[in-house]
């Protein structure tokens, strides 16, 4: 799992923000595997789950797809 933290701006570590951390996470040039990995260590970070639909859009953008 990578670290979220210095990727994904403090603002967004708070549970509530799940849409905009997934709509942040998109805008990155990453390849998918980073992106999701990037998404469950925030959703770990915060105490969230994390719906696959939500993986696969994140995959969708990266720059390997």
């Amino acid at each position: 799992m990578a670290s979220p933290t210095g990727v994904i701006p403090e603002l967004l570590m708070f549970p509530g923000k799940k849409r905009e951390v997934v709509d942040f996470l998109k805008k990155l040039p990453l390849e998918s595997r980073l992106k999701r990995n990037l998404l469950l260590g925030w959703a770990q970070t915060v105490g969230m789950r994390i719906e696959q639909s939500l993986y696969r859009e994140l995959e969708e953008s990266a720059i390997d797809k």
